[in-house]
């Protein structure tokens, strides 16, 4: 077999081309079942494969599973209607919210006589432990004291070799009149 990319010679059945290295085309389903996905797109516009190794939803004329390769083969068996694709993505983001609550520690409150090393000492050990600690903070001068102890836990957290994201949330309900009114929930995440 040649090489469509630089038309060295392959035995027909190599996967990859033993110069360029490029990847051959391997059919991994037959015409038939190709043909069939062709016809279940267009009848059943919005419907889905679900593959039954990891329930992720992939396109009907897709030959296998985006996400861990699975090859599909029985399409009818596989398909999910519209609302159903509908249904499992709201699920799967339902999932999603209640493991990062679950993730949630209890809100560190901050104020500026707030001991910065024993927080930053506590912040770490959350982190560490893969929970996601929120920082709670009143007023101006308590919202930048605890902005400078995530700010000062990001650098030593890059000096280690990690990272750290934050999610800043308005927390302060009703009308807002004076900074001191606001009230800030800061959530932190290793990453």
């Amino acid at each position: 077999m040649k090489c469509p990319k630089c038309q060295a010679e392959n035995p027909d059945d190599a996967e990859f081309c033993s110069l360029c290295y490029t990847r051959f085309y391997v059919q991994l389903r037959s015409q038939e079942i190709d043909d069939a996905a062709k016809r279940m797109r267009e009848k059943h516009q919005g419907s889905r494969l679900c593959c039954p190794s990891c329930r992720e939803m992939s396109p009907l004329d897709t030959q296998f599973c985006l996400k861990c390769g699975f090859v599909f083969e029985d399409l009818e068996a596989l398909m999910v209607s519209e609302e159903e694709v509908e249904r499992i993505r709201r699920e799967k983001e339902d999932l999603k919210t209640k493991e990062e609550e679950t993730l949630l520690s209890e809100p560190v409150v901050i104020s500026a006589d707030s001991d910065g090393v024993e927080i930053m000492r506590n912040l770490t050990d959350h982190l560490a432990k893969g929970l996601h600690p929120r920082i709670h903070a009143r007023g101006r001068n308590d919202i930048t004291y605890a902005m400078k102890i995530v700010a000062l836990l990001g650098q030593d957290m890059r000096t280690r070799g990690g990272d750290v994201r934050c999610r800043v949330k308005l927390i302060t309900e009703g009308t807002i009149t004076h900074l001191e009114d606001v009230e800030l929930e800061i959530v932190l995440e290793n990453i």
